[in-house]
């Protein structure tokens, strides 16, 4: 079976402050048994639990972070996002960067929800090919490319909220 885990955090569990709101921190990630023919790996850290009109807005859950990583690699080191991730990595554009929220970039943005607490889903997508995108390629693109080349898609849920501070606008 293929598997996504955390040193920092157990599946459903808080995820800690160390890697929330402004921190920009990404935790460790760990997988184990991917399928065969896996030429890629996709992550997409997404906040399905967002208010009502940001879902409205974006007609989707808000995208926290995607990237790319070589199919040679079965774990990323805590922080590896922003600035330490594996050669051969590419990392693309978030919501927070399409919302053009200060400080934010193509790299890992924390939980931050601003009403309660939201389930955080890592998802990390087998991929049967590498997908040639740009690192400012649009969301719904990098999706599509991801969803038609998907073997087979291992999940991790963290629970964090509500926000201690406020996003800055």
């Amino acid at each position: 079976m293929f598997t996504l885990s955390s040193s920092a955090f157990k599946d459903g569990s808080v995820i800690p402050d160390k890697y929330v709101e402004d921190s920009l921190i990404s935790p460790p990630l760990k997988w184990e048994n991917p399928p065969a023919g896996t030429e890629c790996f996709a992550i997409v850290l997404l906040d399905q639990d967002i208010p009502g009109q940001f879902r409205d807005n974006l007609g989707r859950g808000f995208v926290h972070w995607i990237a790319l990583v070589p199919a040679t690699l079965s774990e990323l080191a805590e922080g590896a996002s922003p600035g330490n991730m594996p050669p051969g990595s590419v990392q693309f554009k978030t919501d927070f960067v399409n919302m053009a929220i200060p400080g934010y970039g193509n790299h890992y943005g924390g939980p931050w929800p601003p009403d309660a607490p939201h389930r955080y889903t890592f998802l990390l997508f087998a991929l049967k090919s590498t997908p040639n995108l740009s690192p400012n390629s649009e969301v719904t693109e990098i999706g599509n490319a991801i969803f038609f080349n998907t073997i087979d898609v291992a999940r991790l849920i963290g629970v964090y909220g509500p926000a201690k501070k406020p996003l800055s606008a």
